[in-house]
């Protein structure tokens, strides 16, 4: 039993990773608050994700609110853009679906699949703009490109990162229950795992980039 209570035994850095992600979940949350921030808290949040286990690893709470500022001015009109266009499909798939015609489940399916297009797209931006230096069109439009050309990976992180929202709309009750969950763990925890299926495809962008200078 004592083999596991020592600094480099697997369990106690299972610990550490947990107590780190922990911390790193409420930073998320806490910057979070103001709303028109989450694009720059989620791109912070991938930024010491993907550093960890690295050693490029810092300390958290500096490298957080070092990515966070530096990648604020980027990522905040993104976070808008994907906000505004998420509210707009959801409240007409909503107003179209009501309408009781042929022609408003039409248009509200063309609303989902706008919706569905957009949760793709972000599997891949926010965590591009914590590893890359680029225009937001080029982001954007290496976005759409990535979700599309890496579908079983896009898939996978969509899933995560929609799970939350999901069950809040299917079952509030479930939601509130596992709101301990969603407070200290899970938002960071989803990212590290992310992280870790996108790492492949940015390792390949690297290579690129790094062949074609």
């Amino acid at each position: 039993m004592h083999f596991l209570l020592d600094s480099d035994s697997w369990f106690m850095q299972l610990i550490s990773r947990f107590s780190s992600l922990a911390v790193l979940n409420l930073l998320f949350l806490c910057t979070c608050i103001p709303v028109f921030t989450i694009g720059a808290a989620l791109t912070a949040l991938y930024d010491v994700v993907f550093r960890m286990d690295t050693e490029r690893e810092g300390k958290l709470v500096s490298a957080y609110f070092r990515a966070f500022t530096a990648n604020f001015r980027q990522s905040t009109p993104i976070w808008l853009l994907f906000l505004l266009v998420i509210a707009a499909s959801c409240g007409n798939a909503v107003i179209f679906s009501g309408w009781g015609s042929l022609t408003g489940q039409i248009l509200s399916v063309i609303c989902v699949v706008i919706l569905i297009n957009v949760l793709l797209i972000l599997a891949y931006c926010f965590p591009l703009l914590s590893q890359f230096d680029n225009t937001i069109p080029n982001t954007l439009k290496n976005s759409l490109l990535l979700s599309v050309g890496n579908l079983p990976r896009t898939l996978v992180v969509t899933v995560i990162n929609c799970f939350p929202w999901v069950l809040m709309v299917v079952n509030l009750y479930a939601f509130i229950q596992m709101s301990f969950l969603w407070v200290a763990l899970y938002f960071a925890a989803a990212a590290y795992f992310n992280s870790r299926v996108l790492m492949k495809v940015f390792d390949s962008l690297r290579e690129q980039a790094s062949t074609t200078k």
